[in-house]
């Protein structure tokens, strides 16, 4: 978690450092070929929780990579596997248009086009437990959503917005929505803390005070408007601190008690909005124990202790995430990049330096869809793109394909694994790195190497074709189709 008190008292430093920083900037078979098919969908929206991350792909699924040591991914009810290095996708989600993420708490929320709600990840009230994909019962027409702590809201079609508490993994009932009094005509919303935030169509800002009194109520004061912002286009805000770009692309600050009861009257201003013109025009400010700005012109900068420099080697990007431990970007064709913190595999890639960083930009790879016998099927552990090969969660989709499959680890060094399917019979003994294989007793060649993924054995889709599996790999789309 991060040290809110070290946030409230750096802020000032911080904002001065921003503007500063922007004013001197102005001076400078039988495996089959596939048949030609579409590049697969790109991802259009990444958010960056606590040492995890959550994209949305144009197709409407949802895929999540890093950190599930307290069950934030939402992949599994009780925790077994504590980290992903690679893209998977959830289940029983479908058509989504938006999500949100609560890096604090490890929740999720994501709104489908038919304007009900879902949600996911962790569940505060049990240890090491999740919520799997579910709906929110008592939410309709919401268009966007966000969420803190218990508390979640949601931006209706007709320009309202409406406040919940969050219910624990075992009670999927209906909650209770409160309409948050007097907003209309809002464009997008966000929760921090005890705060909730609106942009009106206008571009006006308001805030609000919530928070769940020692009842388990909810209690909510009313909104104020924030004196001195106008027409702005988007905002980041953390622990009352806010930071936000109006439509001249100038960049504003302003910070709010984080401490301030519910039902105090007004909003107590600790400091008031002030924005700063820049020599280039800012898109998208997102802000943690350090920030990141996104230019028009698609450059990002990270600012840390005062200091703001460019990231290099990023293609021109469209949007920008961060935790405060690693960043995230997507670029104009949706393709996401990630840097910093990577103990648990967050920025999407293996490879790390020795301290556990990725200082340099990577690509995320591609999450892989796979269908068994034309069916899109979701596994624990996803099949990972490996090479020209594609690795595959054997123990996991055995029994789906009619493959009899047993593990035998002998010395710490040697494994033996067995696949049986119909009158075939393949045995792989692993030393080491190196694997030998066997198909009714007669020694066989492997193309590829067994991986691992999630502590997980896998094979590479050449090994089923052994066992008399149509594979079929179109790497284009990233979809592997098995039929037997």
């Amino acid at each position: 978690m991060l040290n809110r008190n070290w946030l409230v008292s750096s802020h000032r430093y911080t904002v001065m450092a921003i503007m500063s920083c922007l004013l001197l900037l102005g001076v400078s078979g039988p495996i089959a070929a596939a048949a030609p098919s579409a590049v697969a969908p790109a991802f259009k929206q990444v958010e960056a929780g606590t040492y995890y991350s959550v994209a949305l792909r144009s197709d409407g699924s949802v895929w999540t990579w890093g950190r599930n040591l307290y069950g934030e991914l939402g992949i599994e009810k009780k925790v077994s596997i504590i980290r992903f290095p690679t893209p998977l996708r959830l289940p029983n989600l479908s058509k989504i248009i938006g999500i949100s993420v609560d890096g604090d708490t490890g929740y999720q929320l994501g709104v489908q086009s038919d304007g009900t709600v879902w949600e996911w990840g962790r569940d505060l009230h049990v240890y090491q437990t999740s919520i799997l994909p579910r709906k929110v019962k008592g939410i309709t027409g919401a268009v966007a959503i966000t969420s803190s702590g218990d508390i979640a809201s949601a931006l209706l079609k007709d320009g309202t917005v409406v406040t919940w508490l969050r219910l624990g993994s075992e009670d999927d009932s209906q909650v209770k929505a409160f309409p948050v009094s007097g907003l209309q005509n809002v464009a997008s919303i966000k929760h921090d803390g005890r705060y909730g935030y609106a942009i009106t169509k206008d571009g006006s800002v308001y805030a609000w005070l919530s928070k769940v009194d020692a009842n388990q109520k909810l209690v909510m004061g009313r909104p104020y408007k924030l004196q001195g912002l106008a027409q702005i286009n988007q905002l980041g805000v953390s622990w009352g601190m806010g930071q936000a770009i109006d439509s001249s692309g100038r960049a504003c600050s302003w910070k709010l008690d984080p401490y301030a009861a519910a039902s105090s009257p007004g909003l107590k201003v600790v400091e008031k909005p002030a924005c700063v013109s820049s020599p280039f025009k800012l898109k998208e400010v997102k802000q943690q124990a350090g920030n990141l700005l996104l230019t028009d012109s698609g450059i990002v900068y990270a600012v840390n202790n005062g200091k703001l420099a460019k990231v290099n080697g990023l293609p021109a990007i469209t949007a920008i995430s961060t935790s405060g431990y690693h960043q995230l970007a997507m670029d104009k064709q949706g393709q996401i990049w990630g840097w910093g913190a990577n103990k648990w595999y967050e920025t999407g890639s293996e490879a790390s330096s020795a301290d556990g960083m990725v200082y340099k930009p990577v690509a995320l790879q591609r999450g892989v869809d796979l269908f068994i016998n034309g069916q899109l099927v979701n596994t624990t552990v996803p099949a990972y793109a490996s090479g020209a090969s594609v690795q595959i969660p054997i123990k996991q989709l055995a029994q789906r394909l009619g493959i009899q499959f047993t593990a035998i680890n002998g010395l710490s060094y040697i494994s033996t694994f067995t696949l049986s399917k119909g009158d075939k019979t393949l045995t792989i003994t692993r030393e080491g790195l190196v694997s030998h294989a066997e198909l009714n007793g007669q020694p066989v060649a492997l193309t590829n190497e067994l991986g691992s993924s999630a502590d997980t054995v896998t094979v590479p889709y050449e090994t089923l074709a052994l066992l008399g599996i149509t594979v079929v790999w179109d790497e284009a789309s990233h979809r592997l189709k098995l039929s037997y």
